[in-house]
């Protein structure tokens, strides 16, 4: 019988279970720091009127007290996961973002929630880079897009149990239960990791391990590359630089309408958190994985086996179709309409991630992979991340005067400028993306 320990053995149905297995459990603790990440958004009016916050106060909690640290940490924490054992700090950065999100609910002030906010952030630093670096693994080039698909369908199940849950805890006993509830479920995740995930030798997908084992000779060289050696030479590889920014672009638009849209219903159309919840943890939790699964990993894998870049294709195209969806959204007539509007870019706004993975793994030598998995968080979630809920909130405020509550309503127009200059950059990237995979593979 095949079991998680037989991850390494040669071929065959038993490395194939065992894969599975360690894909559906990163996809978990992924499902996991999204729902802890993204809950606050649901939140937001009760948290605004109980602690009697401006927006622009509201989108520093939502962004850059979350993105700071979550983005700044992921490099140094890839790192360790690059030179050593990468499943224990995925199991205790998951542990310490459960426990924070717990402590989120305890908060009085202002103060003490944008505290609590960063200290998820510093627990979610850990998990993804070194998740990806696993994965990266784990699964050759031409079906790597899929798991990073499938790996990325965990944002929309994290949505989905966020809204759903968030909403109707929210409702019936208050946003601070809210937090309590979804903290808990990380801590014994983190204990399934730390005693059954088995971790691939390094560059095995690749064909370039040196041994069985977590420290093989690739760990081995990753040590023996500094720091700022290995950020360089990231940063020196045209399509990564523009692979991250056209990510960057479109974590601005995704996160920042995911952060302010139940505040918009709310406000501009009277929803309650409970239908906001329920209506919009659908959209994601449905549109989403058909986006991220269909169109970000299956679409993309079958094209890119002809030629990598349609990877960039795919998402440059994608993007510049949110333009409309988006529009519709925010001058929908109606709650109902504006939800329904929004599957398309539930649908459209989340394939990227499989694809942009992808190329930037395949971009990155094997022996630099969970760094250039945190370099990438790092500009992505700074620029997106920290600035996409902050940007639109701050926004807000400044329209509010003319616009009153429905200065959200055009705040939220930030969300197609964005699109297409996250285009733009992909479909740029996809120009140098051959000579930079081949200038990877030759340093690894």
């Amino acid at each position: 019988m095949s079991t998680p320990s037989e991850i390494l053995s040669p071929g065959g149905e038993r490395v194939k279970i065992a894969r599975n297995y360690v894909l559906l459990l990163l996809t978990v603790t992924y499902s996991l720091s999204v729902l802890d990440r993204f809950l606050l958004g649901i939140l937001l009016p009760q948290i605004k009127a109980e602690l009697q916050l401006s927006d622009s106060y509201l989108g520093l909690l939502s962004g850059i007290a979350f993105a700071l640290f979550y983005a700044t940490l992921g490099m140094p924490i890839a790192r360790l996961a690059d030179r050593y054992g990468r499943k224990y700090v995925i199991a205790a950065s998951l542990a310490l973002f459960s426990f924070m999100t717990v402590l989120c609910g305890s908060a009085v002030s202002f103060l003490t929630l944008f505290l609590a906010r960063v200290g998820v952030g510093v627990g979610e630093a850990g998990t993804t880079p070194a998740s990806l670096s696993v994965l990266s693994d784990l699964f050759e080039k031409q079906r790597r897009s899929t798991a990073m698909a499938i790996f990325s369908v965990g944002a929309n199940v994290g949505l989905l149990i966020g809204f759903l849950v968030g909403g109707y805890v929210a409702v019936e006993y208050g946003w601070r239960q809210a937090f309590w509830i979804v903290g808990l479920p990380g801590i014994i995740v983190a204990t399934v990791i730390a005693l059954t995930l088995k971790e691939p030798p390094r560059g095995y997908a690749d064909g370039l391990a040196g041994k069985d084992g977590e420290h093989d000779t690739i760990a081995g060289k990753s040590a023996g590359t500094d720091f700022l050696s290995a950020v360089k030479f990231l940063l020196s590889q045209k399509s990564y630089r523009r692979n991250v920014l056209g990510l960057s672009m479109m974590l601005f638009v995704g996160t920042g309408v995911i952060a302010w849209l139940p505040s918009f219903l709310a406000r501009s159309h009277g929803m309650q958190a409970d239908e906001v919840g329920r209506t919009l943890g659908l959209a994601l939790g449905l549109a989403g994985p058909i986006g991220t699964i269909v169109l970000g990993g299956l679409v993309a894998d079958r094209l890119s086996k002809r030629d990598l870049r349609w990877g960039g294709w795919v998402i440059g195209l994608g993007a510049l179709l949110l333009i409309p969806a988006y529009l519709f959204v925010i001058y929908a007539p109606s709650g109902t309409l504006a939800v329904a509007a929004f599957f398309i870019p539930a649908t459209l706004g989340v394939f990227y991630q499989g694809p942009t993975v992808a190329m930037t793994q395949a971009a990155s030598p094997v022996s630099m992979r969970a760094t250039a998995g945190a370099l990438m968080l790092l500009i992505g979630n700074l620029i997106g991340l920290g600035l996409g809920p902050l940007g639109i909130g701050i926004l807000s405020d400044w329209l509010e005067p003319r616009f009153g509550v429905d200065s959200l309503r055009y705040a939220l127009l930030l969300a197609p400028v964005g699109a297409i200059a996250g285009a733009l950059l992909y479909f740029s990237a996809t120009r140098t993306l051959a000579a930079d995979i081949e200038r990877a593979e030759r340093l690894a």
